[in-house]
Protein backbone atom coordinates (compact mmCIF):
# COMPACT_ATOMS: atom_id res chain seq x y z
CA UNK A 1 0.00 0.00 0.00
CA UNK A 2 1.32 3.71 -1.06
CA UNK A 3 2.56 5.55 2.12
CA UNK A 4 0.26 8.83 3.04
CA UNK A 5 -2.47 8.28 0.38
CA UNK A 6 -6.12 7.91 1.50
CA UNK A 7 -6.44 4.01 1.61
CA UNK A 8 -2.96 4.25 3.76
CA UNK A 9 -4.83 7.07 5.89
CA UNK A 10 -7.73 4.70 6.47
CA UNK A 11 -6.01 1.85 7.09
CA UNK A 12 -3.95 3.93 9.81
CA UNK A 13 -6.93 5.35 11.30
CA UNK A 14 -8.69 2.01 11.91
CA UNK A 15 -4.92 0.34 13.37
CA UNK A 16 -4.69 3.11 15.61
CA UNK A 17 -8.42 2.79 16.95
CA UNK A 18 -7.33 -1.03 17.94
CA UNK A 19 -4.14 -0.23 19.64
CA UNK A 20 -4.79 -0.51 23.06
CA UNK A 21 -1.47 0.62 24.22
CA UNK A 22 -1.82 3.80 22.06
CA UNK A 23 -4.79 4.58 23.84
CA UNK A 24 -3.12 4.74 27.34
CA UNK A 25 0.00 6.17 26.40
CA UNK A 26 -2.18 9.24 24.34
CA UNK A 27 -4.88 9.14 27.34
CA UNK A 28 -3.36 12.95 28.00
CA UNK A 29 -2.61 14.24 23.91
CA UNK A 30 -4.55 16.65 22.76
CA UNK A 31 -4.52 18.33 19.10
CA UNK A 32 -4.16 16.55 15.39
CA UNK A 33 -0.95 16.11 14.12
CA UNK A 34 0.07 15.94 10.23
CA UNK A 35 2.89 13.39 8.54
CA UNK A 36 3.97 15.32 5.19
CA UNK A 37 5.59 13.44 2.26
CA UNK A 38 7.99 15.80 0.06
CA UNK A 39 7.26 14.68 -3.70
CA UNK A 40 10.05 12.40 -5.28
CA UNK A 41 9.10 11.80 -8.61
CA UNK A 42 12.20 9.18 -8.80
CA UNK A 43 10.82 7.03 -6.23
CA UNK A 44 7.27 6.85 -7.88
CA UNK A 45 5.70 10.30 -5.70
CA UNK A 46 5.02 12.99 -8.01
CA UNK A 47 3.62 15.34 -5.61
CA UNK A 48 3.67 15.90 -1.81
CA UNK A 49 1.43 14.18 0.54
CA UNK A 50 0.11 14.65 3.99
CA UNK A 51 -1.85 12.63 6.79
CA UNK A 52 -4.14 14.43 9.02
CA UNK A 53 -4.80 12.70 11.95
CA UNK A 54 -7.31 13.28 14.59
CA UNK A 55 -5.68 12.66 18.11
CA UNK A 56 -7.83 13.26 21.42
CA UNK A 57 -6.66 11.44 23.94
CA UNK A 58 -6.17 8.20 23.12
CA UNK A 59 -8.62 8.28 20.21
CA UNK A 60 -7.71 8.67 16.58
CA UNK A 61 -11.32 10.50 15.66
CA UNK A 62 -10.08 10.48 11.89
CA UNK A 63 -7.17 10.14 9.20
CA UNK A 64 -7.17 12.05 5.68
CA UNK A 65 -5.30 12.26 3.26
CA UNK A 66 -4.82 16.26 2.64
CA UNK A 67 -3.02 19.11 0.97
CA UNK A 68 -0.04 20.78 2.04
CA UNK A 69 -1.80 24.04 2.93
CA UNK A 70 -4.68 22.13 5.09
CA UNK A 71 -2.09 20.03 7.13
CA UNK A 72 0.07 23.40 8.58
CA UNK A 73 -3.63 24.85 9.23
CA UNK A 74 -4.97 21.86 10.88
CA UNK A 75 -2.48 20.01 12.81
CA UNK A 76 -1.25 21.29 15.91
CA UNK A 77 2.15 19.56 15.07
CA UNK A 78 3.49 18.97 11.59
CA UNK A 79 6.84 16.13 10.51
CA UNK A 80 7.96 16.72 7.35
CA UNK A 81 10.16 14.61 5.39
CA UNK A 82 11.40 12.46 1.95
CA UNK A 83 10.58 9.44 0.92
CA UNK A 84 13.68 7.85 1.75
CA UNK A 85 13.68 9.07 5.54
CA UNK A 86 9.88 7.98 6.40
CA UNK A 87 10.80 4.46 4.67
CA UNK A 88 12.99 4.24 7.46
CA UNK A 89 11.01 5.17 9.58
CA UNK A 90 8.28 2.77 8.70
CA UNK A 91 11.22 -0.45 8.34
CA UNK A 92 12.22 0.22 11.71
CA UNK A 93 15.84 1.27 10.91
CA UNK A 94 15.06 5.20 11.89
CA UNK A 95 13.55 6.06 15.24
CA UNK A 96 11.48 9.52 14.58
CA UNK A 97 12.46 11.69 17.40
CA UNK A 98 16.05 10.99 16.82
CA UNK A 99 15.50 12.04 13.32
CA UNK A 100 13.85 15.33 13.77
CA UNK A 101 16.78 16.24 15.93
CA UNK A 102 19.22 15.28 13.35
CA UNK A 103 17.72 17.09 11.19
CA UNK A 104 16.51 14.08 8.71
CA UNK A 105 12.32 15.01 9.57
CA UNK A 106 11.57 18.35 10.10
CA UNK A 107 8.98 19.61 12.81
CA UNK A 108 7.63 22.27 10.33
CA UNK A 109 5.25 23.30 13.14
CA UNK A 110 4.82 22.53 16.77
CA UNK A 111 7.66 22.08 19.17
CA UNK A 112 9.66 19.37 20.57
CA UNK A 113 9.51 19.97 24.00
CA UNK A 114 5.64 19.60 23.65
CA UNK A 115 5.86 16.31 22.18
CA UNK A 116 8.48 15.14 24.92
CA UNK A 117 5.43 14.15 27.39
CA UNK A 118 4.38 12.05 25.05
CA UNK A 119 7.06 10.26 23.79
CA UNK A 120 5.62 6.42 24.24
CA UNK A 121 2.29 7.41 22.28
CA UNK A 122 4.67 8.59 19.99
CA UNK A 123 6.36 5.36 19.69
CA UNK A 124 3.01 3.49 19.51
CA UNK A 125 1.94 6.11 16.89
CA UNK A 126 5.26 4.75 14.78
CA UNK A 127 4.47 1.37 15.75
CA UNK A 128 1.20 1.25 14.11
CA UNK A 129 2.57 2.72 11.03
CA UNK A 130 4.93 0.54 10.69
CA UNK A 131 2.32 -2.60 10.78
CA UNK A 132 -0.54 -0.50 8.18
CA UNK A 133 3.01 -0.05 5.87
CA UNK A 134 4.07 -3.91 5.82
CA UNK A 135 0.20 -4.53 4.42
Amino acid sequence: MEIFTQAWAEAYHKALSENQEYKKAAARWEGAMALMLRADPAAGIPEDRAVLLDLWHGECRGAKAVKLDEAMREAQYVIEGDSHIWQEVLEGKAEPLMSVMRGRLHLKKGSISALAPYVKAAQELVKTAQRVAQV
